[in-house]
């Protein structure tokens, strides 16, 4: 199975995707949506935080981000994201590289400064899109970046993941939301707490 860009330099390009059991691709009419919406990204920097294909951070890649960094923490997925990458450098091998990371979503957070500069934070878009049903994770995601000023984007599902209204208490900045069925993905700046951020 493959998915494809939407938009930008590699619209049309194909990417595959790991077995349906491993991960979930977003669908693409959300996908479409938010590119729709979020067409300029001169400047920004994209990290998918659970990358299973790279289609999201591929879109960004395609439509003139500086940098993406694509994190995934299963093995087979990640083998589907270096090929993909591969195939990426093969076709645009004149564009910034998309920079891959394998393990937990949680050890990238910690260390955020190694793969995005913090001058470059601002413009910045985390995109976190665990398996709806691990509700601990989202919370988890939600305590490490209380320090980040960018902009996030968290996928869920009215069915299976935890309460969009509770996810909005999160945000100090509701930007946007977008829904496709049950699935939906906000969009906004976290609350940040005092103190010193990490990195």
């Amino acid at each position: 199975m493959a998915v494809h860009i939407l938009g930008g330099k590699a619209r049309g390009f194909p990417l595959d995707t790991p077995p349906e059991n491993i991960t979930r691709p977003t669908a693409v009419l959300l996908r479409r949506r938010l590119f729709d919406w979020r067409q300029r990204w001169d400047g920004w920097h994209f990290v998918d935080l659970c990358a299973g294909s790279g289609a999201m951070g591929f879109e960004a890649l395609s439509r003139g981000a500086a940098g993406v960094v694509l994190n995934e923490v299963h093995k087979v997925a990640y083998r589907v994201l270096e090929r993909n990458r591969g195939k990426w450098d093969e076709r645009f091998p004149e564009g910034p590289p998309a920079r891959l990371r394998q393990g937990p979503f949680q050890a990238l957070l910690g260390r955020l400064a190694e793969v995005v500069p913090r001058e470059a934070w601002l413009q910045t878009v985390l995109y976190f899109d665990p398996p709806y049903q691990e509700h601990a994770l989202y919370e988890e995601f939600w305590q490490l970046v209380k320090q980040f000023p960018g902009e996030v984007w968290v996928e869920s599902d009215r069915l299976k993941g935890p309460a969009l209204e509770a996810q909005r208490q999160h945000l100090s900045d509701h930007v946007k939301e977008v829904w496709q069925g049950d699935h939906w993905i906000l969009v906004g700046r976290a609350r940040v707490d005092g103190g010193e951020a990490e990195g």
